[in-house]
């Protein structure tokens, strides 16, 4: 079985972790949830889907956080809400609003929702929930190279900064 036909950039992560690992540029709902169903096929029945997400700011689609929050309550086991590139907009509002929605659609705060704003503590957690038969999806900046925070670009590559957390697991 593989994700390599969903739509976007799928990239599997393999740095000799027991779990899989893909990263994914999905941040619209319909992406998200073709990502999840794909990995829901996947999964072993015992297995579970952890995915960290966020949402770009800039004035961007301010609605689009909550349909992103509901989708992954009911899609995904375990969630981590982060940074994207929330630009000059407050990125704990963007958060909050994806945590939110994802509440109100079953998720836990603190249980099986976590609210981690800098990206690579992020990635830290989802690596760190994961058992060898759960899939770890990291969305949002697929092999984008920078990341921009209060209007300072800086450089950032997901799938090398994946690939150093998981040397410290």
């Amino acid at each position: 079985k593989s994700l390599k036909n969903i739509p976007g950039r799928m990239e599997r992560i393999d740095a000799g972790q027991p779990f899989k690992v893909y990263v994914d540029y999905a941040h619209q709902k319909e992406s998200m949830e073709a990502l999840l169903l794909s990995a829901k096929k996947m999964v072993p029945s015992e297995g579970k889907i952890i995915v960290l997400l966020g949402a770009e700011g800039g004035g961007r689609d301010t609605a689009k956080r909550a349909l992103m929050g509901e989708v992954v309550a009911k899609l995904a086991d375990l969630v981590v809400v982060s940074n994207v590139d929330p630009y000059e907009d407050d990125p704990i509002e963007i958060a909050e609003g994806i945590a939110r929605s994802a509440e109100t659609h079953g998720k836990v705060r603190n249980e099986n929702l976590f609210v981690i704003l800098d990206r690579r503590s992020g990635i830290h957690k989802v690596l760190s929930l994961a058992k060898p038969e759960d899939i770890v999806l990291i969305t949002g900046k697929g092999s984008e190279q920078s990341i921009t925070i209060d209007g300072k670009t800086v450089p950032w590559d997901d799938r090398s900064v994946i690939k150093e957390e998981i040397r410290k697991l």
